[in-house]
């Protein structure tokens, strides 16, 4: 069920607020996780054992966060080890292990390893994001464990975010979930303008656009100009971004309609000058989750602290924080790019990506941010070139 169909504007939002604002304060959380879990439900009809696997995941990581909580430093690592092997190899069961099949038999030869064929569960990928930050915060002692499965249970699956995120951070909003809710007529009024905002970017301009990139798609490559060909990319950049865009409005609205205040996911990418802007302005949660949860660690380990160690002592200590950047950027967006889908051509995506930030890094933005106009353009540019790399999985049609 998606915010913009039928469905859910005739039915089941209706059906819902009226449910949330009927019930007392203290069971406010409890309706939300019930439709959340109807919302799931109706999402995964024709695969109903996936709902079943996100309710056996939240009790198990419920449990696990407990054990991290209460128990000494070594069990504490052991419970954390179980959680990431749990929740990231669930991850990798449906997500990728058939992509990493057909590399395997590409390269042994072998063609009697069986794939799995799984259909991906919706809103998977955002949803073992939250879990694993919220152990790894209960691990570090950043935030308190919470006690109540229907409040942690709440956070995880809370159906605003489900889909498209963001990507929430427990820290962020415990206090919210555990407070007692009184909803205002202008915190609901504030909602329903970011909700229409949103779903109006989604029905009036991203389905629309879809619509254009979809005809210039049919034209057939032979018989396609340039001209055509850089319409139906910039086509598709914006009629993804406004369909991005627009589900993340309609999920701070609908938050907004039951007292919550969720981050912002986007702030005017398109407006950036350089490319590293940009990724602090567009999927705003992903990218911090990423910073904290994997570049930052790479970067603090013992293995990277000895490689910057040996390289200072033949270079200069500039050359060799600038190595170990290098290297934990590749693996953050190796990971970034393989995080979107598990495809080639998500990983070049990534990979392209690592090549930009590192060249500006190194000149190319000092250059850019005295030039307003130039900077704009080549981020255009730039960004619009991504699109064409993370739509197309045929790497013929990519270069065309």
């Amino acid at each position: 069920m998606v915010f913009s169909s039928f469905y859910f504007l005739l039915y089941f939002m209706p059906l819902f607020f009226i449910s949330y604002y009927l019930v007392e304060s203290k069971y406010k959380n409890f309706c939300i996780l019930l439709y959340s879990i109807g919302f799931y439900t109706f999402g995964c009809f024709d695969n109903l054992y996936y709902v079943l696997i996100l309710i056996i995941s939240l009790i198990v990581n419920y449990l696990v966060a407990i054990c991290i909580s209460y128990t000494d430093k070594n069990f504490k690592r052991l419970f954390l080890f179980f959680g990431l092997v749990l929740n990231f190899g669930t991850l990798f069961i449906f997500k990728y292990y058939d992509f990493f099949i057909d590399i395997f038999k590409s390269i042994s030869h072998r063609e009697n390893m069986v794939k799995l064929n799984l259909i991906l569960p919706i809103g998977i990928s955002f949803y073992t994001f939250q879990i694993v930050s919220y152990l790894i915060d209960v691990y570090y002692e950043k935030i308190d464990v919470e006690k109540n499965i229907i409040n942690f249970s709440t956070y995880v699956i809370m159906f605003p975010q489900l889909i498209a995120g963001p990507i929430l951070r427990f820290g962020d909003i415990m206090s919210q979930i555990k407070q007692e809710r009184k909803i205002k007529m202008k915190d609901f009024s504030s909602g329903m303008k970011i909700f229409v905002i949103g779903l109006a970017s989604k029905v009036i301009v991203a389905n629309q656009l879809s619509l254009v990139d979809l005809d210039i798609r049919n034209y057939g490559l032979e018989s396609m100009s340039l001209i055509i060909a850089w319409s139906g990319a910039i086509a598709y950049a914006m009629q993804l971004y406004f369909d991005f865009y627009g589900y993340s409005l309609m999920a701070i609205g609908l938050s907004k309609m039951m007292g919550f205040d969720i981050i912002e996911n986007f702030k005017d990418p398109f407006l950036s000058k350089t490319v590293s802007e940009y990724w602090r302005r567009w999927h705003i949660s992903l990218g911090t989750w990423f910073r904290d949860y994997l570049l930052y660690p790479i970067l603090l380990s013992n293995p990277i602290k000895k490689i910057r160690k040996n390289i200072s002592k033949i270079f200069s200590k500039n050359f060799a924080n600038f190595v170990v950047n290098v290297i934990a950027t590749f693996f953050v967006w190796f990971s970034t790019g393989l995080w979107h889908g598990a495809n080639y051509n998500f990983i070049l995506w990534g990979l392209y990506f690592f090549i930009l930030l590192n060249i500006e890094q190194l000149f190319l933005e000092k250059i850019l941010i005295k030039t307003k106009i130039i900077s704009h353009i080549y981020l255009i540019i730039v960004i619009t070139i991504s699109f064409v790399i993370f739509s197309n999985e045929n790497f013929a049609e990519m270069i065309l």
